[in-house]
């Protein structure tokens, strides 16, 4: 008789392991009887939940890789801008000097027309510092392509009235 209850205790001690979870098997639970952490040990409770434990730190570690990949590019993204404008901006200071100097040497040649006098003024006036545009500091790109697109013009038209082909 001894045998059998040794027998059907046996039984049941592992069909209770079992019958435990990985979720069901929480180590830090101190209120857990010894048959359950017992059944938690043998039936591999706690090792699914350390293995769990460790997927969950390998899929941290490659999202923070991807973030700061993806942090490199912005950073790499804002300086190639940084250096975009600053050739931008000494683009826009030469070509404002270039046009300056010819609106000088026209204004020399052409001191007898009145009419080309005028446009000369016109144009003077929208390149000088005391234009009314705003800032290049504060100019989006496009504004300031706007606005160099009609000094364009502007200077092309004279050009064809002075007699220069462009």
């Amino acid at each position: 008789m001894p045998l059998r209850v040794l027998l059907a205790l046996g039984g049941l001690v592992l069909l209770s392991g079992c019958a435990t979870t990985p979720e069901a098997c929480d180590p830090s639970n101190r209120d857990a009887s010894l048959m359950t952490k017992f059944s938690c040990d043998t039936g591999g409770g706690y090792r699914a939940r350390i293995d769990a434990g460790e997927q969950q730190v390998r899929l941290d570690r490659e999202e923070n890789a991807l973030f700061r990949a993806i942090d490199r590019q912005i950073a790499e993204q804002q300086r190639a801008t940084r250096n975009e404008l600053r050739v931008t901006n000494a683009q826009h200071h030469e070509l404002e000097r270039d046009l300056q100097a010819l609106v000088a040497k026209l204004q020399d040649r052409s001191q007898d027309q009145l009419g080309l006098q005028h446009q000369l003024n016109a144009l003077a006036s929208q390149t000088g510092p005391d234009a009314d545009a705003p800032s290049p500091e504060s100019e989006t790109l496009e504004e300031r392509q706007a606005r160099l697109e009609s000094l364009q013009q502007q200077v092309n038209r004279l050009q064809q009235s002075l007699g220069y082909t462009p």
